[in-house]
């Protein structure tokens, strides 16, 4: 296996989300440190070619992601400032990029089979709905039994681990040593000063893993590496970020042959695993 670099994407705003969609695409959710101020942006996945870039919403700050499904992205406003409540439905297709629907009455839930599930929140409990993705026209009155919802979120999530995901699993230095990538890493925490556990993927022969270690300033600096096997060599080392505190979530995943790596929490650079 072999990691060919495709491009880099640098709007040098804070990235808060990254979500390739089914259409191969990607979508990013950034926001401004000094304004607060929420911003997305789309391209093509393998070219990088920019569909939108920068657009927003009418709320510029309080506003997210919710979810993508076939091109349409559903985003939410927050019930009140600095809170997690999310409130609203607003349907934005990437093709068009127009605001095809939106409906305030509604919380989104999830989405599945081409329809949106949401819910009216009540004094004492709420009442569901299922939509039409496309046109937000009402379809079913599901009534106050939450059952039904929690079955549609199971199949939800069982139709995004069909979307090839690779998501890091954790080394524990305290784990015992049985596979072969094992014992490198106990090799490598014998020989550096590494904060935290390292994060790894393991595609076959190519390794992919980062981790914190402490430098000369007596910080954090999180390190990526892909190391192949079977050449033992390192093919990738990237600086994801420097002169850090605390330990930071894991800056890398994988999906289908991409390697999506943040680096200084703004720089997005994708690769090709061939």
């Amino acid at each position: 296996m072999k990691l060919k670099k495709l491009y880099k994407h640098d709007n040098k705003k804070q990235i808060w989300r990254i979500l390739p969609t089914t259409e191969n695409r990607v979508v990013l959710e950034e926001r401004d440190p000094v304004s607060k101020e929420v911003f997305f942006c789309c391209f093509d996945i393998e070219s990088g070619k920019k569909i939108f870039n920068q657009w927003q919403l009418d709320e510029k700050n309080w506003c997210g992601i919710e979810s993508i499904y076939k091109d349409i992205i559903y985003f939410h406003l927050y019930g009140k400032p600095d809170m997690p409540d999310h409130k609203s439905i607003i349907a934005f297709d990437i093709k068009t990029q127009n605001i095809i629907w939106s409906n305030d009455s509604f919380r989104f839930s999830s989405v599945y089979d081409d329809k949106i599930y949401c819910f009216r929140q009540g004094f004492e409990s709420s009442t569901y709905y299922s939509l039409d993705y496309l046109s937000g026209d009402i379809i079913d009155d599901l009534g106050t039994d939450v059952s039904t919802i929690k079955l549609i979120k199971e199949k939800a999530d069982e139709e995004f681990w069909k979307q090839n995901y690779i998501f890091p699993s954790y080394f524990n230095r305290n784990d015992d040593t049985l596979e072969d990538y094992e014992k490198y890493f106990r090799d490598l925490i014998s020989s550096r000063v590494i904060k935290g556990e390292i994060s790894f993927i393991e595609l076959n022969e190519l390794l992919l893993y980062s981790f914190h270690e402490v430098n000369k300033n007596n910080l954090l600096s999180n390190i990526f590496y892909a190391y192949d096997r079977l050449r033992n060599k390192i093919v990738l080392e990237e600086t994801l970020d420097k002169n850090l505190t605390n330990l930071i979530p894991e800056s890398f995943f994988v999906k289908d042959n991409f390697l999506f790596l943040i680096i200084d929490k703004t720089k997005l650079f994708i690769y090709k695993i061939i």
